[in-house]
């Protein structure tokens, strides 16, 4: 009887030292990521991208391969910027073995010089297991046109 209570209670210890899954790590990374974006931290968010990554921006741009072209890029942009807000939503990972991707959905808003400005759009992250760490080795990003407003009619039309 104590063999087997012993038995249970490392089992159970076991269990509660266990440390976070893969997708966890990989919810980590896009969270570390997002929170350098908003901070302008432009080498902290290296540290989470391959340096031979390849992105597709959202502004339809060229893709940027490559951290380093990549980083100047954001840096460019962020120059103008403050006040950056970017909010996740239905975030979705996926594994298989050493490569994962994630999708999400995303909201956007700042200031360029006194102008706000908001977009929304989704993200797609292709992410690879490298010496033990998930890096992003891909992101495609797609801005979404916001709705037109609805046409006025012609005066006199029906």
């Amino acid at each position: 009887m104590a063999s087997a209570l012993l038995l249970v209670l490392l089992l159970a210890g076991g269990l509660a030292t266990a440390g976070p899954t893969e997708e966890e790590k990989i919810e980590a990374v896009i969270a570390a990521v997002i929170d350098a974006y908003r901070a302008g931290d432009y080498t902290a968010m290296g540290q989470y991208y391959a340096p031979d990554v390849s992105i597709v921006p959202g502004d339809y741009n060229p893709p940027l391969v490559g951290w380093s072209v990549a980083e100047g890029r954001y840096r460019q942009i962020h120059s103008n910027l403050s006040g950056v807000e970017l909010i996740r939503d239905n975030t979705r990972i996926t594994r298989r073995g050493n490569f994962a991707w994630a999708v999400y959905q995303w909201r956007f808003a700042g200031m360029l010089g006194k102008e706000g400005v908001a977009a929304v759009g989704h993200t797609t992250l292709l992410l690879e297991k490298r010496h033990g760490r998930w890096i992003i080795v891909h992101n495609h990003t797609s801005a979404l046109m916001p709705p037109r407003p609805p046409e006025k009619p012609a005066p006199g039309a029906p």
